[in-house]
């Protein structure tokens, strides 16, 4: 995270923290963002805010219908090196803390924590790896999963806006090389390769069969 932020500033870029998008002009090939008290211009644009997307997108004539999922998440003292790989539910650190967590709940855009689910968590943990029963839980946290309606990825370009594009999904870290290196290169090049049509929002308007 360091190095993208030497690497914008490196570029000139504008890092503008803590600020919602108050307006957004698009063109074909044209587009003006507000943001900040401050007016950004450029020939292409990519809208990346995540559950604000739904919100962001049909300015340039895309549709990303996604929804917050809360996941939460309990973490360990640090202990040992003992699982070697990662589970769907539970994952040890270089440093040697757990971390517990596979909870997806419909709260709208509330990410604080309940003790009924991080109980739940905490149970079947022990019951999947006994030893645990003996390490203590040191802090807990919660997040919103930025969920489209199949649970797939959203990357989209506007026919109507020429040089809007759309990435959405709640798998930030795992897609970050994706995003960073052909997506990006997708976007400088002015359309995404034929591979991502089947992420298009368009899939969530195809009539059902009868």
């Amino acid at each position: 995270f360091r190095s993208l932020h030497a690497a914008l500033a490196q570029l000139k870029g504008h890092y503008v923290p803590n600020a919602r998008v108050e307006a957004l002009k698009a063109a074909p090939n044209a587009f003006e963002v507000q943001v900040g008290g401050e007016t950004y211009s450029a020939p292409k644009l990519v809208i990346g805010a995540g559950l604000g997307n739904r919100m962001l997108a049909p300015h340039v004539a895309l549709d990303v219908p996604v929804d917050p999922v809360r996941g939460q998440v309990l973490v360990t003292e640090r202990v040992r090196r003992i699982l070697p790989m990662p589970s769907l539910m539970i994952r040890q650190t270089v440093e040697g803390s757990l971390m517990i967590g596979e909870s997806r709940e419909e709260a709208g855009f509330d990410d604080n924590t309940s003790i009924n689910v991080l109980q739940k968590l905490a149970s079947d943990a022990v019951k999947t790896f006994p030893f645990l029963a003996g390490v203590r839980i040191v802090r807990t946290w919660a997040a919103l999963r930025v969920m489209s309606p199949d649970g797939l990825p959203v990357y989209d370009q506007s026919q109507q806006f020429p040089g809007a594009f759309v990435a959405t999904c709640h798998s930030g870290v795992t897609l970050a090389a994706v995003h960073a290196g052909r997506y990006a290169e997708a976007v400088i090049e002015g359309r995404l390769p034929e591979m991502l049509d089947r992420f298009s929002g368009r899939r969530f308007h195809v009539p059902q069969a009868a």
